[in-house]
């Protein structure tokens, strides 16, 4: 497993090309027969998916960033969902363990977060204008030394972020793949069997809530930022 920043790794950078590929055609499907009549399959997915993110977003953003917001908090998490579900594949004891998520690569995480992190500039920059976004800087919530305060909030955030999907994405699989090393036998296969499958669903829920958590977080900084009161 590498751990670098800098170094290029295939890995992460051939399963996220395939994350985005199975993202990109599901949405192609779900447009496909696009109709006003009761929705089924992938278009009634995409359907819920999106007026439960409308409703999400609409909570915390502004009115004038809720619509684009929606947009990409529903395509990053469709997208983390993919990536993190990837290295449950295939079911513990059929093989292939060369299969790994690509956010159990330290790289794409922090990708992520450094995106996350320039898009919350942004956001203030476009919703407060320059001047609001340095007095948010430099003056709030302690005029002057609020500067110190919210470099630190905004440092820490990119970092915690990556490091949180990234440790448990990797744990999951560590242990996923401890399951398929057993001993062999009956009593090997058994335990791989009931420990693998429970570790499975197990994993698919932590895949969900960890890609869920990003996203929230990834539209609560962003909404804060784009905030003319904060």
């Amino acid at each position: 497993m590498n751990f670098s920043l800098t170094g290029f790794d295939w890995p992460p950078f051939i399963w996220g090309l395939l994350a985005m590929a199975v993202v990109f055609g599901f949405g192609l499907l779900a447009v496909r027969r696009v109709s006003a009549a009761v929705p089924s399959g992938p278009q009634n997915m995409m359907e819920t998916a999106l007026e439960t993110f409308q409703d999400l977003v609409g909570q915390m953003a502004p009115p004038a960033l809720a619509p684009n917001l929606t947009l990409m908090g529903l395509t990053l998490f469709l997208l983390l969902v993919v990536s993190n579900i990837l290295g449950l594949l295939p079911l513990p004891g059929i093989g292939a363990r060369w299969i790994h998520s690509p956010t159990a690569f330290l790289s794409m995480p922090a990708g992520l977060a450094i995106w996350i992190f320039l898009l919350i500039q942004w956001a203030g920059i476009k919703y407060k204008g320059i001047g609001g976004f340095l007095v948010g800087w430099f003056w709030k919530p302690i005029p002057v030394f609020g500067f110190v305060v919210n470099a630190l909030e905004q440092l820490v955030m990119p970092v915690s972020l990556a490091f949180r999907l990234f440790g448990n994405i990797l744990a999951g699989e560590l242990v996923l793949r401890m399951t398929t090393n057993l001993p062999h036998g009956i009593g090997g296969w058994l335990v791989t069997l009931l420990v693998g499958t429970g570790w499975l669903a197990f994993s698919l829920v932590i895949s969900l809530i960890q890609a869920l958590i990003f996203t929230i977080l990834m539209v609560a900084y962003m909404s804060i930022q784009a905030n003319k009161d904060h």
